[in-house]
């Protein structure tokens, strides 16, 4: 079995420095042990155990690891991070993990609500539920945690706009992350036990969506 360790954080560190099609050639093998397989076995474990603690599906996606250059002006053909995304059945949102050459970050939430999932949002955090999801959003604030910044610049036409909910109507998701997670914890076969703890830091959201939200909207 092979899992992340200090050879992942090399080949990302190199490839950041010889992003370019024969060099990734050339190594190859380095990536599909230490990030393909490493990844795969790491989603596989992850998936199980976020299953097992939540009673919940999740379908685990490893992001690719080749950039869409279509619509970019950076023309460099590869990612230098691997991102997962772990989907939960019960809530529709995902659990995430963010592997880059210099730290490791991992969140919950969902980055863009589908247009029915959108208005369900809209109308469930105007009234009392909004409150309740202010309050958890200072409390992770004070704990440390990252909450992704409002899509809007305004509220939208349907509400006032100074509702006392306004930070969250301009929002088209919502996405608690955690910026502080040494590297160290995601290496080895512990590795998946390790970034669950981190997890928990997210159950608050994720308990507000259950009982807030109706995730087949």
């Amino acid at each position: 079995m092979t899992w992340f360790s200090d050879e992942t954080l090399s080949f990302l560190r190199d490839l950041s420095e010889n992003n370019n099609r024969d060099w990734f050639t050339e190594n190859k093998p380095r990536y599909e042990a230490h990030i393909k397989e490493a990844a795969a076995q790491f989603a596989d474990a992850m998936t199980q155990r976020l299953s097992a603690s939540y009673a919940t599906d999740v379908t685990a996606r490893i992001f690719r690891m080749h950039r869409d250059l279509r619509f970019s002006k950076d023309k460099t053909p590869y990612n230098t991070h691997i991102h997962m995304g772990f989907r939960d059945a019960q809530t529709g949102a995902s659990w995430m993990v963010g592997l880059q050459t210099e730290h490791l970050v991992v969140g919950f939430g969902v980055f863009t609500f589908e247009r029915e999932a959108l208005d369900h949002w809209r109308e469930t955090v105007a009234g009392p539920q909004g409150e309740v999801l202010q309050v958890l959003h200072a409390q992770a604030e004070s704990d440390g945690l990252r909450i992704s910044e409002p899509e809007l610049k305004r509220v939208p036409m349907a509400w006032e706009a100074d509702h006392p909910h306004g930070d969250l109507l301009r929002r088209k998701g919502i996405v608690w992350w955690n910026d502080h997670v040494p590297q160290a914890e995601i290496m080895g076969p512990d590795g998946p036990a390790m970034i669950a703890i981190e997890l928990r830091a997210m159950e608050p959201l994720r308990n507000w969506m259950q009982l807030a939200l109706d995730p087949q909207v």
